[in-house]
């Protein structure tokens, strides 16, 4: 699973970020967590409930999203994709966040220990 280097993560889970991560690569369930993912398609991001990356399509190293955000419930997933589209316009002066990912992405190779 990969995750971006600074990741994008809700104010009531910030002392919990590191178990968070450590359960969605275990695929211990999380009902009230959704993470952010770079779209694989023409859109920008996409939200996802957690419980989807135990499916066996996302176990395959090809297929897993490149997560930029985990949030608390679907409405803080929300808020997260619009506070994260306000840094990329006040860093690029852009709406090109799937870009403005994608770059960091190519560019290093960024992992959560």
């Amino acid at each position: 699973m990969r995750f971006y280097k600074k990741l994008y993560i809700s104010p009531s889970l910030k002392k919990t970020r590191g178990k968070i991560v450590w359960k969605l690569r275990t695929g211990r369930p999380q009902p009230t967590i959704y993470i952010i993912a770079l779209a694989k398609n023409r859109d920008l991001l996409e939200i996802y409930h957690s419980g989807i990356l135990k499916q066996k399509y996302y176990k395959k190293r090809k297929n897993t999203p490149f997560i930029v955000g985990i949030a608390e419930g679907y409405s803080g997933a929300v808020d997260l994709v619009m506070d994260m589209i306000q840094d990329v316009y006040c860093a690029t002066g852009e709406y090109d966040v799937k870009s403005y990912f994608a770059a960091v992405q190519k560019s290093t190779k960024n992992y959560v220990k």
